[in-house]
């Protein structure tokens, strides 16, 4: 008890500190790295874009100089223990390197020297270190072992749900922990294409919703003649751009080829997809997930999620090839932080495809298409911090995050989602003021008004004895005062009688 009163304690002297420091404390730690090509910020509870403490510093590119070769219109890349596997989709290859750019695996070829790869968009390594390949211009996908030899192909499945019209190009493909395999096919809108274990086509699985504005219903199905409605465009699903599987065999896939009027209604942009294809990404933070905010005035470049990695404890990031920016988001659909620029200083990006993800996240690797290059962000201080926040959340090590929050906080007064996080620690502690206190400086009404609940439940719980007491008391009392006026109203009555007599 003595601990637990002592937390609370230091917690609360932590949430006034921060609540007076606010201000003062928001800008300095932005100010430290002055040669980083970018900006790292968030969006408050207000939409305004407040910088924020570098997350992930640039640190070097990997080129051709690194490779020993070039690479040209590279397409897609994934980290498997910490190597890198690059589709050079120009070069019809797929390399494997170590974090410096060594090649120790080039893949030419899949059965023999005669049988070549043809310009492949994707690529996935699975836990044992087999080699998924989607070989686009072979409209098939290949599976090598570890070493790089030839396994199987899958090619285009016999079914009628593919028209003969529509070709079978496989651009991404991912494999679950069950060895069900799932890709993107170029023109094909109805969702993945599934297949079993050993290759034998399921279906089609998570289809994206087709967005229609009720003008847009009301026009063609009322208002519109009949050739207008010939001409009129075809409303077809949405495909996806990219795929990435997590540790619990939940897919995110990113969309990117939607219209401007899908961006400002808030259209999905990324999804996760369970086993069987329903969407359950958690969206409770402020604003929708598709990157940057706009006002209607705005010369809007909307952000064009292109691809996506997740931790094991639920945070994700997106790859935005539209500002060469990272997108972080924790479980919840709370904005971690943003950085990242296209541009032509060194450590900007010129068209960014492809992102990875280090086991431990402290290395971020981001594919340039137009460069034939690899990027390297390496984590800061500051970012890991707010990572293992999260992380230690997850796990129920209350004592742990709110270390960490606490460090947050210390070079960034202005994270809301610190004083959530406190917050969070406290409401499930039972300490519920407190918990008040630190959702008010996070700008959270909905955990307040939780916190706000059991608060006032405690309140009413805490007070009912005293209250009851305090009830009976005042109806003793005038019970009291009443039997009393009653007994010197009848003492007066017996005096005045022998008084007569």
């Amino acid at each position: 008890m003595a601990g637990k009163r002592v937390m609370k304690t230091i917690r609360a002297a932590a949430c006034a500190v921060a609540a007076f420091t606010l201000t003062a404390a928001a800008m300095s730690p932005c100010m430290v790295y002055a040669d980083v090509p970018y900006d790292t910020y968030s969006y408050n509870y207000w939409g305004d874009d407040v910088l924020q403490p570098h997350a992930y510093l640039y640190t070097e590119t990997l080129t051709s100089a690194s490779f020993g070769t070039a690479l040209t219109y590279p397409e897609d890349l994934f980290i498997h223990e910490d190597l890198l596997y690059v589709a050079d989709t120009g070069n019809s290859r797929i390399l494997k390197m170590d974090s410096e750019g060594t090649i120790s695996m080039e893949i030419t070829f899949a059965r023999d020297e005669s049988d070549l790869l043809n310009g492949p968009k994707g690529v996935y390594v699975t836990e044992e270190g087999h080699i998924y390949v989607a070989d686009s211009g072979n409209e098939r996908i290949v599976e090598f072992d570890e070493d790089g030899e030839f396994l199987r192909e899958i090619k285009r499945p016999e079914t009628d749900l593919i028209t003969e019209s529509q070709k079978f190009v496989p651009t991404k493909v991912v494999v679950d922990n069950a060895g069900r395999i799932y890709a993107i096919c170029y023109g094909i809108n109805m969702g993945l294409v599934e297949f079993d274990r050993h290759g034998e086509f399921q279906g089609f699985m998570g289809a994206t919703e087709v967005s229609v504005s009720p003008f847009e219903y009301m026009w063609k199905n009322y208002f519109s003649t009949e050739a207008q409605q010939e001409r009129m465009e075809t409303i077809v699903p949405t495909e996806y751009s990219n795929i990435f599987v997590d540790q619990e065999n939940f897919i995110y896939a990113t969309i990117n080829n939607l219209a401007s009027e899908d961006y400002a209604s808030g259209a999905d942009t990324i999804r996760r997809l369970n086993p069987t294809g329903t969407d359950v990404l958690r969206r409770l933070g402020n604003y929708p997930i598709n990157g940057d905010l706009y006002s209607a005035d705005e010369d809007a470049k909307w952000s064009s999620f292109c691809d996506v990695a997740s931790t094991e404890y639920g945070c994700y990031f997106i790859l935005d090839s539209a500002g060469g920016k990272i997108f972080a988001y924790d479980y919840d659909g709370n904005s971690l932080f943003i950085f990242g620029q296209n541009g032509s200083r060194e450590g900007n990006t010129q068209k960014p495809v492809s992102l990875g993800l280090s086991g431990d996240e402290s290395q971020i690797y981001v594919l340039d298409n137009l460069q034939g290059s690899i990027l390297k962000f390496e984590i800061t201080a500051y970012g890991q911090h707010v990572l293992d926040a999260l992380a230690l959340n997850n796990i129920g090590d209350s004592e742990g995050s709110y270390a960490e929050w606490q460090e947050v906080l210390k070079q960034n007064a202005n994270n809301e989602l610190a004083y959530v996080g406190i917050g969070k620690i406290a409401l499930a502690e039972g300490e519920y003021k407190e918990a008040m206190n630190c959702f008010e400086l996070g700008n959270s009404k909905k955990y307040y008004n939780k916190a706000f609940y059991y608060y006032r439940k405690e309140l009413m719980e805490s007070g009912f004895g005293k209250l009851m007491a305090a009830v009976g008391g005042v109806v003793l009392l005038v019970l009291v005062i009443r039997w009393a006026k009653k007994l010197k109203r009848w003492a007066g009555e017996v005096r005045c009688t022998m008084s007569r007599h």
